[in-house]
């Protein structure tokens, strides 16, 4: 069996596609399956990859339901135990599955591992550096302060952990920060310095408002049962986001654009207690 799942959400992404996958393939750890599951992708995407002789690879089909609809099935045919994501127009990093497994081997109780990225831009690549090496206490405080932030391609999920927390698929826009809002309180996290794969930003495109906000993760923004750094990362999502949507989040929080103390509190936190 695999010791490691590595699933891509595809659609629509003939251009990039094939250098992602094979930065997969290529990877010094070999004891691994890829998962691709088509999201009712419309170009050459799924031909390209059929092209690709590998027997780790599978295709799995689904009618285009959203990234989050696709990594949740995705899960469901993953036959190991721990799961790697990664977007169609991103790369694994050549040891980025070999050092998942060695942190994974030392730290065994760990939950979720996090680690540094590396971003390309006009040629030119950047480190964005996690400032944490080691196992973290507070898991949304470290969120709220950007010090962790477990995604696509840079973090490692036990797969126990995805099947009781799955992606909210009527999203289509931060269908991740509202699973990691949720799932955070219930996993222990490691953060690693060490970098595991490059986000291409030539490929990659913005994170654009949705003409239906209830298909972003902001037109569902409620901090009930929350913990006290939970509704400080449900709060930075909103002063993120209402620029964005000026009419429907006045509509959906009326009341929290007068909680002048919840917005002091908020600057205070970032001024004073990082």
């Amino acid at each position: 069996m695999a010791g490691i799942s590595v699933i891509i959400p595809l659609y629509n992404k003939e251009k990039s596609i094939e250098q992602t996958v094979k930065s997969v393939l290529s990877q010094t750890y070999s004891e691994f399956e890829l998962i691709i599951v088509n999201d009712g992708s419309t170009d050459k995407s799924v031909s390209i990859i059929r092209t690709i002789k590998d027997s780790r690879i599978r295709i799995v089909e689904q009618e285009n339901k959203g990234p989050g609809a696709a990594r949740n099935r995705g899960v469901q045919y993953a036959q190991a135990d721990w799961i790697v994501f990664l977007d169609a127009d991103d790369e694994l990093l050549s040891d980025a599955l070999a050092h998942f497994e060695n942190i994974r081997n030392t730290f065994s109780t760990i939950d979720i591992f996090d680690c540094s990225s590396v971003v390309k831009r006009n040629g030119k690549t950047k480190l964005q550096e996690n400032p944490i090496e080691g196992k973290i206490n507070n898991n949304l405080k470290a969120c709220f302060y950007g010090k962790i932030g477990p995604g696509s391609g840079h973090a490692m999920f036990r797969k126990s952990l995805l099947q009781q927390f799955q992606y909210d698929e009527r999203l289509k826009r931060f269908e991740d920060a509202e699973l990691i809002i949720r799932m955070l309180p219930h996993a222990k996290v490691y953060s690693s310095r060490v970098p595991t794969f490059q986000i291409n930003s030539e490929y990659s495109s913005s994170s654009a408002k949705r003409d239906d906000i209830t298909e972003d993760y902001v037109g569902h923004l409620s901090m009930k049962g929350k913990s006290f750094w939970g509704k400080m990362c449900v709060y930075r999502t909103y002063l993120e986001n209402r620029e964005l949507y000026p009419i429907e989040m006045r509509r959906l929080y009326p009341s929290w654009y007068y909680r002048y103390d919840l917005l002091l509190l908020y600057k205070l936190l970032n001024k004073f207690f990082k």
